[in-house]
């Protein structure tokens, strides 16, 4: 019965109805039980927000440990900006709002939301898919048969990112194909990534040249739009003080936030712009991190191996992050 029930549980979709897996349904009610358990009183918005980063990282070490592909973070990180976006347009008082800022963040938010998607889907179809098999070639005697090929097997045995072996072609043990230098084996989706970065848990997808920068620019966006649900928000619920005006725009800050407990829509908005402002810490890690790690011209797991090796210099190392090189 459960089986039958996960099966004929979809939504419409172009191409085709999808199915909706019941791992992904599990996530959303948790999600929105631990939103909504957190306005019910001060205690429970301390106690609840404390532990749930504690409790988040502690799932994502355990998957990284069984080294599984697992739907529950992009379930997570997605149903909880679509969680606030609703919270803003259904529950945050309107009137205290500007068209033009509601116009903004929906702006951000879908921009955000296209770059990661873009991101995840072009990690789906591979950088090397038009690349020629290692059997085939050996067997149709396509390369000369004193040409070394070198293997390997996992990212720990990989090359070292600068050029091919003297004579040799680099290729991957499992996938069985020829690859470019800085090519790296994901055991997570099991494919062969050019210049992995890492392997994203929170889009289910490895991040490389392919989707380097529509997932960092998914980032920025995500970062803005939550930043501006938090301050538009907090400064809807609480007293504002104006602190600057840009183009005729008053940016305000919250000032006093006390007594927002008693009614349970207002706490409810305060609680979502909590958690928005700690998902953006996370993201905002999340970019520092990758705005070092470019500008030094190697990637995450280059640097988590010891591949230390400094490309150029800064300018040059982005200009050619930027053109895709």
């Amino acid at each position: 019965m459960l089986l039958t029930f996960q099966d004929r549980l979809r939504i419409p979709w172009r191409g085709g109805a999808k199915q909706i897996t019941l791992d992904g349904v599990v996530t959303l009610v948790i999600l929105i039980a631990t939103m909504l358990l957190t306005a019910f009183s001060k205690e429970f918005c301390l106690v609840l927000l404390f532990l749930l980063p504690f409790v988040l990282m502690y799932i994502k070490r355990f998957s990284g440990r069984i080294q599984s592909k697992t739907k529950f973070f992009i379930v997570w990180f997605f149903g909880s900006c679509v969680y606030l976006l609703a919270l803003f347009e259904l529950t945050v008082p309107l009137l205290e709002i500007l068209p033009q800022e509601n116009i903004g963040l929906v702006v951000l938010m879908t921009l955000g939301f296209f770059c990661l998607f873009k991101a995840k889907q072009r990690a789906a179809i591979g950088d090397l898919a038009g690349l020629p098999d290692v059997n085939s070639q050996l067997e149709n005697c396509k390369i000369p048969k004193d040409t070394q090929v070198v293997m390997f097997s996992d990212r720990d045995d990989s090359d070292d990112g600068s050029t091919d072996t003297e004579g040799g072609r680099l290729a991957c043990q499992l996938c069985r194909k020829y690859v470019p230098p800085r090519t790296y084996h994901c055991k997570i989706c099991s494919v062969c990534m050019v210049r992995q970065d890492h392997h994203n848990v929170w889009l289910n997808c490895c991040i490389g040249k392919s989707n380097h920068r529509l997932y960092l620019a998914g980032c920025i966006f995500t970062l803005l739009a939550l930043l501006v649900f938090a301050n538009l928000s907090m400064t809807a619920v609480c007293r504002p003080t104006p602190i600057f005006t840009v183009y005729g725009i008053i940016v305000m800050m919250p000032n006093d936030c006390n007594d927002i407990f008693f009614q349970y829509d207002i706490a409810l908005c305060f609680t979502g712009s909590l958690y928005a402002l700690m998902m953006a810490f996370a993201i905002s890690v999340a970019i520092l991190k990758q705005v070092c790690f470019i500008s030094f011209g190697t990637s995450f797991d280059e640097w988590r191996r010891g591949d230390h090796v400094k490309r150029r210099n800064c300018f040059w190392n982005w200009k050619a992050f930027c053109l895709g090189q």
